[in-house]
């Protein structure tokens, strides 16, 4: 099975914890919560660094039911749909919030934005059964189009959120006015498989902490931690959250797989946009997509790499310029 990240998915898509963190900055024993080096909470698009974080009205914050299961989504701004899927770990917090934490997607003008707390994550119910995940969650996409009577919408995902961003276009093609992929690219058949997530599930079934884990996803250009770090940054990293439903979802990615030929049914304006230091693999797999893709187009931000590109001024302005252009 290939390894379609070949690197860390974790610390870029927990939006409590997409942060660059130094390990040498972890002391023992952990007495302090350690300060991040960059944020992933600004607005990925915002024209003005911060936007969100000016803003005091909330955003419109409600919940559907989802074929049983409830799904969480903030909406904000009026116009164009855009629905918004964050990546694994992550919630609709990804793509901005207000000083109490709560989402806050800022639209540019002319849109509205639909930011989805995807099943097992966020306020989201969370199963723990792996069947209740896959192709579901691109069709999580599709009722939230129905409960908002949304014919057809832009839909943008980052890392995990194009794997069901794709999905979602391979299965309801005639419901996408354009696609934007951030971080990743769609799974074609026999590329899901990641030792990442089998190392974090493992551990998760063990139920012996999840330290091995963070061991696992230490950025290779980075002084490693000790298990003893690696063990209380795991104890941080995920408290209070659902680690059973986030291995759930992560183990059945391979039913997010789609074919090039269902891709190609959905002929709409598509972006791929990631940084520079993502993976050859990465790379490779989306030079490959494009040729089969007469209409999308190739971003690459320099110097970013999957943890920053979200907070890149480059990676909002490609998506402003793309949805602008083609907004319906």
């Amino acid at each position: 099975m290939l390894n379609y990240k070949n690197r860390a998915i974790l610390p870029a898509e927990n939006p409590d914890l997409d942060h660059y963190f130094t390990w040498a900055q972890f002391p023992l024993p952990a007495t302090k919560i350690i300060r991040p080096r960059v944020s992933c909470s600004m607005q990925p698009w915002a024209l003005v660094p911060l936007l969100a974080l000016t803003q005091v009205a909330a955003a419109e914050d409600a919940t559907f039911d989802s074929n049983g299961v409830k799904i969480r989504y903030v909406s904000e701004g009026t116009g164009d749909p855009i629905v918004l899927i964050h990546g694994w770990m992550g919630d609709a917090t990804t793509w901005g919030k207000d000083p109490a934490g709560n989402p806050k997607p800022t639209p540019p003008p002319g849109f509205q934005v639909i930011a989805m707390d995807c099943r097992g994550h966020g306020q989201s119910d969370k199963p723990h059964d792996k069947a209740a995940y896959g192709a579901e969650m691109a069709e999580d996409v599709a009722r939230l189009l129905d409960h908002l009577k949304i014919k057809k919408a832009h839909v943008i995902g980052y890392s995990m959120g194009t794997f069901i961003a794709a999905k979602f276009a391979a299965t309801h093609p005639d419901r996408v006015k354009s696609l934007i992929y951030g971080g990743q690219a769609p799974l074609l058949t026999g590329e899901a498989g990641s030792r990442e997530i089998e190392v974090f599930a493992k551990a998760v079934a063990d139920g012996k902490g999840l330290g091995s884990y963070i061991l696992e996803v230490s950025p290779p250009d980075r002084p490693k931690p000790t298990p003893a770090q690696a063990d209380a940054y795991a104890n941080y990293m995920f408290k209070g959250k659902d680690v059973a439903a986030f291995a759930a979802a992560g183990l059945s990615f391979n039913r997010l797989e789609v074919t090039l030929p269902q891709l190609q049914k959905c002929a709409v304006p598509t972006l791929f946009v990631y940084g520079s230091k993502e993976s050859k693999n990465l790379h490779d797999r989306v030079e490959n997509l494009k040729k089969g893709l007469p209409k999308s187009e190739v971003k690459v931000i320099e110097g970013a790499d999957h943890m920053t590109t979200l907070i890149n001024p480059e990676f909002g302005a490609a998506i402003v310029k793309f949805l602008l252009m083609n907004k319906h």
